[in-house]
């Protein structure tokens, strides 16, 4: 896998591999900022090189008007609350269709296979961890998988309703133009 780095002399992000000379004054970063950095930058934020981090930074641009602001926060606020949404919908669940708690898969592969195991209607072993986190395939009836799929769609409606809540706060904040609270609308604002 490739190093990325931002240099602050070229104000810019070199890649190793295809930068092989690099200005004394680069340093690392991660394929997460880089690719965060990036994205932002998409946005109209402008990546600078924040001297106590020592790390590129995304900043508005000076001189950009508040309407502009408001906008770019709004979009940056908002992507990142469909992002840790999908990140906690595709991380797992909990289930005690087997009579204990047992966590389930829940990436988009295991949800068509869950869903592909009910629509067969029979009873089935299927893959979950129990409390200790060993994984292994466990018998299942049709019914306990019926019930799995059901808490799933629970654990997923709940996180949908978070995201949507936080995503009414955004509109009102926009709306109302006020910085300061689209500033503080974030994924772990609105615990469950």
């Amino acid at each position: 896998m490739s190093k990325y780095f931002y240099s602050p002399s070229l104000h810019t992000f070199l890649v190793e591999g295809i930068h092989p000379k690099r200005p004394g004054d680069c340093v690392v970063v991660s394929y997460k900022d880089y690719s965060n950095l990036l994205t932002k930058q998409s946005q109209g934020f402008q990546i600078m090189f924040d001297t106590d981090s020592k790390q590129p930074v995304a900043r508005l641009a000076p001189g950009t008007s508040k309407p502009e602001q408001l906008k770019a926060l709004y979009q940056q606020r908002n992507s990142e609350i469909n992002s840790a949404c999908e990140a906690e919908i595709i991380g797992g669940f909990w289930s005690a269709a087997l009579g204990a708690p047992h966590q389930y898969p829940s990436k988009l592969d295991d949800q068509l296979n869950l869903t592909g195991v009910i629509l067969q209607g029979f009873d089935n072993p299927y893959g979950c961890r129990d409390e200790q986190g060993v994984k292994e395939l466990r018998p299942h009836t049709a019914k306990q998988l019926r019930q799995v799929s059901e808490d799933f769609t629970t654990f997923k409606m709940e996180l949908l309703q978070r995201a949507n809540q936080l995503k009414q706060k955004l509109d009102k904040a926009l709306a109302d133009g006020d910085m300061n609270a689209l500033e503080v609308v974030t994924w772990e604002s609105l615990q469950p």
